[in-house]
């Protein structure tokens, strides 16, 4: 099936980008899915609102400076590209990264508990990641290596690696993800009233839970960088696990902060 997804809309003098959408729909309903649990932290809503841009701006950054690096080669002939933020490109490692730094300065700006506010917002992480890859597939990007499985994924020819132009057919390794991120998301709800009594443990069973998946499809990507024929993804993924890991066998329990109430 040669199914080719829309990748923007006209609508009179604006062009609306599919990608775009997908990433605000995703963070709409991972506040949506936020605010019932930073009310049982005590976390109040005017902090869970400003640690959105806080968070937001420095994922995106971190998103981009990761893919441009990746492609260094690409932007390095086209640095105006770097800032085409619509025609994709935002790695979620370097997002992660980049997130996690702005709120660490923004928790130590509000003196609220870090662990905390990340507690909160992971299960909306691991919720707009899922969405996020849809938009992967309105760009046809991310995309794995050819296959003849019913279910592969029609790449038009101009986005099609130039080892694989005869090919037309790819795994869907956007879907994929995806997939795995909501069923993940499903455990994550289903173990977070067992863990938010220890600030770290939701946060702990993100990073454990997402690695898995991402250490899983990498299998499937063969655009993503590699150092000495490792991927850095599963590099990448190992840490993130042996982090969550870590965060999930410390001792401690939830303690109500002053600046929370």
């Amino acid at each position: 099936m040669n199914l080719v997804p829309p990748e923007s809309v006209t609508l009179g003098p604006f062009t609306i980008y599919f990608y775009s959408l997908f990433i605000l729909l995703g963070l709409g309903l991972g506040y949506l899915l936020a605010k019932p649990e930073a009310r049982r932290l005590r976390i109040p809503f005017d902090v869970l609102r400003l640690s959105i841009f806080y968070g937001l701006l420095p994922g995106i950054a971190g998103a981009r400076l990761y893919h441009v690096l990746d492609r260094l080669d690409y932007y390095a002939g086209q640095p105006a590209q770097v800032f085409a933020l619509w025609n994709g490109g935002l790695a979620i490692l370097g997002g992660l990264a980049g997130g996690l730094l702005g709120l660490w300065w923004f928790a130590r700006r509000r003196r609220i508990r870090l662990l905390r506010l990340l507690d909160a917002w992971a299960p909306s992480v691991l919720l707009a990641q899922a969405i996020g890859r849809f938009g992967n597939w309105t760009n046809q990007e991310a995309f794995g290596p050819p296959t003849d499985a019913p279910w592969g994924a029609f790449i038009e020819p101009a986005h099609r690696p130039a080892e694989h132009a005869a090919a037309t057919h790819f795994h869907p390794t956007f879907f994929y993800e995806a997939g795995l991120n909501l069923l993940g998301l499903v455990l994550l709800l289903a173990l977070r009233p067992r863990l938010r009594r220890k600030p770290g443990a939701v946060l702990g069973a993100y990073l454990v839970i997402y690695a898995a998946g991402r250490f899983a499809t990498e299998f499937f990507r063969f655009d993503t960088a590699t150092i000495g024929g490792v991927s850095v993804a599963h590099v990448a993924a190992i840490g993130l696990a042996a982090t969550g890991i870590w965060l999930l066998a410390r001792p401690g329990s939830l303690r109500t902060h002053p600046s929370s109430r």
